[in-house]
């Protein structure tokens, strides 16, 4: 495994916050041209992996469960990294509902690993903890090249998608207007 530093520079003097961020980091991230799978599933049972190879798109393994994922620079990615004893699902998801919120997306937590409109599900989510460490990722479909998520995942995936998916795009609200 590659290991990475990161370095987080910040003007905060606030010593709550700065100490809160010690306890649980949010990770914002996109990918290009990506197929994810869980870490059960088969990649030719999942995606179209030649397809995909040949158009110079990436598969990759997560190391949580679930489902296989599209990614492209439409769909935005968040983790939460936290310590066990800091790990609150149901705040994690409250920072998410909120986000949408605020850009006029009437959003709700359905299921065990959703987020919704009018039960379309928009974000999807899946866990894994190691060593007393976890992490909470998802995925906000924002604007997705839908043309490529079926021409790389295989036809049932596509079907749920096109069958529960909903893009936040199509559900912005535009203030003002």
């Amino acid at each position: 495994m590659k290991q990475n530093l990161t370095v987080v520079i910040t003007n905060e003097t606030n010593p709550y916050h700065n100490i809160a961020l010690e306890e649980c980091i949010l990770y914002l991230w996109q990918n290009r041209n990506t197929v994810v799978i869980g870490r059960n599933q088969h990649a030719e049972n999942e995606c179209r992996v030649q397809e995909l190879q040949k158009d110079g798109g990436f598969l990759a393994r997560r190391l949580s469960g679930g489902g296989a994922v599209y990614h492209d620079l439409g769909n935005l990615n968040f983790t939460f990294l936290a310590y066990e004893n800091h790990f609150d699902i149901s705040s994690q998801n409250e920072v998410i509902l909120r986000a949408v919120k605020r850009l006029g997306v009437q959003a709700e937590k359905n299921g065990r690993n959703d987020l919704t409109v009018d039960g379309k599900k928009f974000s999807g989510h899946a866990y894994y903890k190691t060593g007393g460490r976890c992490y909470h990722h998802g995925t906000l479909m924002v604007d997705v090249d839908y043309t490529k998520l079926a021409a790389y995942l295989e036809e049932e995936a596509v079907l749920t998608v096109q069958n529960w998916w909903q893009q936040v795009s199509d559900m912005l609200v535009i203030h003002g207007n």
